[in-house]
């Protein structure tokens, strides 16, 4: 098995272009990406070193419209990979292209900020909904009970919860700083 690679790799949200890139070095160090399965496993096989570039599209499809989808990107050059999540992975020799921009799916920076409105409004916003309906109130409740006499148990969940609340607020406060600089970049150069 020496011909196959996996490995752990944890991207959030707005950490897709570091994702893009890193699938990019491997291809370059001779490993293949393949697919990725939860939570961040990627799969890779040898290759021949070469410089392919990746790409990352957040757009959620019916099946109709996906394969026309699929078959825009395939027009145009890309080799599509996998769906993950609503997550479509593309790939294209970086010799394939004839300039910077047949590097790029979009055509432009207004199209990236697209992409992120649409995960922010499909991936963000039902996080937040969960924190502010579920974890939130829980932690609350437990900062109000105080600290008494609980069961093993009851400890755990308590410890659970504490957890969950500082997981959140760790992927909350990541993501919106990650979505705010991409937009700021996008934005500036589109001036």
């Amino acid at each position: 098995m020496a011909d196959t690679r996996r490995e752990f790799h944890y991207f959030l949200l707005p950490d897709y272009e570091k994702e893009e890139e890193f699938l990019r070095e491997m291809h370059n160090d001779g490993w293949k990406f393949t697919h990725v399965t939860l939570p961040g496993i990627y799969h890779f096989e040898a290759c021949e070193p070469e410089d392919v570039v990746y790409r990352i599209d957040f757009n959620p499809q019916t099946a109709d419209k996906k394969r026309e989808y699929i078959r825009m990107f395939e027009d145009y050059g890309w080799d599509y990979l996998q769906d993950l999540n609503e997550f479509s992975y593309f790939r294209k020799a970086a010799s394939d292209a004839e300039t910077e921009a047949d590097t790029e799916i979009f055509s432009d920076n207004a199209s990236k900020v697209d992409m992120m409105r649409r995960i922010f409004t499909k991936r963000m916003i039902p996080l937040l909904v969960v924190f502010l309906c579920c974890v939130l109130p829980n932690t609350v409740n437990i900062f109000r009970l105080g600290i008494t006499h609980f069961s093993a148990f009851e400890g755990i969940l308590i410890g659970l919860v504490y957890a969950m609340f500082g997981l959140y607020i760790a992927i909350i406060t990541h993501c919106f700083i990650g979505f705010r600089r991409l937009s700021k970049k996008y934005s500036q150069s589109e001036e």
